[in-house]
């Protein structure tokens, strides 16, 4: 115990000559001397308790909202979702009993949307249906509604989406971010020497869309790059595309009836090229999954060029560069496959339940990696529990 208390003791100590050796650093006395330092002892509750009001004052600013105006909320209900009830996340577009009980959940949603509009006299603004990560109703609703609504029969909860905006600067010459080492820094290029490429993996990317003409996600480069492929191992190349399961249009219209994609959207027009065979626009509820036509920035295209930007560049020529030796960075896993699912757009932010539409949507279209890249500048900032609890659920079930 005395051991302990000395190292709390030694802690406290090293965590005050922190805060105040900046400011002594400077300062030195007639002599020339720096000054010198002094401590006291104080009760070991001290600290925290001298600190935590500050950090509560910063995060415990509750929304002013007037009764009448509309706000974007999770309505949960109280039966499990499909992956709460225990169905494998694994092919689960193809598993009968699990889309049996997604119906289900759904024709509940459809019984309770009914319920709120006689509860409310008004019809319910519903966003989004989500049932296979979560069982719940996203939709607009007064302020004021939020009590009646959370007390109906079989709605456990009733929760403030919070809205993420990307953070959107004007270029600054003196910033020069440099990818061309960041490869090597996590070990890539270890992978890449062993064969792991990507190649047959499916990554769905969940940010402000993606830049289609870019050479580094050129449809033919990739295709080029598979041939490679199965060159170094020996075997034909339809054999080879056969045997890494390509997501396509064919398996898109398969599903589609599961995706939170509107049913007006065919495959054919879901589905661009091999290289990004999937696009939609879940914030405008449209094909557009460029940056071009909206103000939110690429940030889509940088997050896609490091996770798959192909390993070859296209030439005027005809033939195909190395990217490594012609533009110096290619992707982590530069033969992967990339799901673009744009939720930023021209009618700016994500909700909780708009990024949470297009997670379901990954699932369902087999992707192996989700990669979301949301943040905030107010520290200790995090998602509500609700989707805290959603996302934790998805990375145990292996997403």
């Amino acid at each position: 115990c005395m051991s302990a208390r000395i190292a709390s003791w030694m802690l406290v100590l090293a965590l005050l000559a922190s805060f105040v050796l900046p400011a002594q650093a400077g300062r030195a006395n007639a002599a020339g001397q720096a000054a010198s330092l002094s401590f006291r002892r104080t009760e070991e509750t001290a600290a925290p308790q001298r600190l935590l009001p500050e950090a509560e004052q910063s995060t415990s600013q509750s929304p002013d909202y007037e009764s009448t105006d509309l706000v974007r909320v999770s309505i949960v209900l109280d039966k499990p979702s499909t992956l709460e009830a225990g169905y494998d996340i694994a092919g689960i577009a193809s598993n009968s009993g699990a889309m049996a009980y997604r119906d289900g959940l759904k024709q509940e949603q459809a019984s309770l949307t009914a319920q709120l509009q006689q509860v409310t006299g008004e019809q319910l603004s519903v966003v989004w249906n989500l049932t296979l990560a979560a069982n719940l109703i996203s939709a607009d609703v007064p302020y004021g509604q939020l009590s009646a609504i959370a007390a109906l029969p079989g709605v456990r909860e009733v929760a403030l989406e919070n809205r993420y905006d990307p953070a959107v600067y004007e270029k600054d010459e003196k910033v020069d971010p440099n990818m061309s080492t960041s490869s090597e820094m996590i070990g890539s290029t270890a992978a890449w020497a062993c064969g792991y490429t990507g190649a047959g993996r499916r990554i769905a990317v969940i940010d402000t869309g993606i830049d289609t003409n870019h050479q580094s996600f050129s449809d033919a480069a990739f295709a080029y790059s598979l041939s490679k492929r199965a060159e170094q191992a020996g075997l034909d190349t339809d054999a080879y595309l056969e045997s890494l399961h390509l997501l396509d249009a064919d398996e898109i219209a398969s599903v589609a009836g599961e995706l939170n994609v509107p049913e007006q959207f065919q495959a054919e027009e879901l589905y661009v090229n091999a290289k990004i065979p999937f696009g939609y626009n879940y914030i405008d509820r449209g094909l557009d999954i460029t940056h071009d036509n909206d103000s939110q920035g690429d940030h889509g295209s940088h997050v896609s060029s490091i996770a798959a930007a192909n390993a070859y560049i296209p030439q005027a020529d005809g033939s195909f560069a190395s990217a490594l030796e012609s533009v110096l960075v290619q992707g982590v896993a530069p033969d992967a496959q990339i799901l673009t699912m744009k939720v930023f757009g021209s009618r700016g932010g994500a909700y909780d339940s708009d990024y949470m539409a297009a997670i379901e949507d990954a699932i369902v279209l087999g992707c192996d990696a989700v990669n979301l890249s949301l943040g905030s500048a107010t520290a200790g900032f995090s998602h509500s529990d609700i989707y805290e609890d959603i996302l934790d659920r998805l990375v145990d079930c292996g997403t």
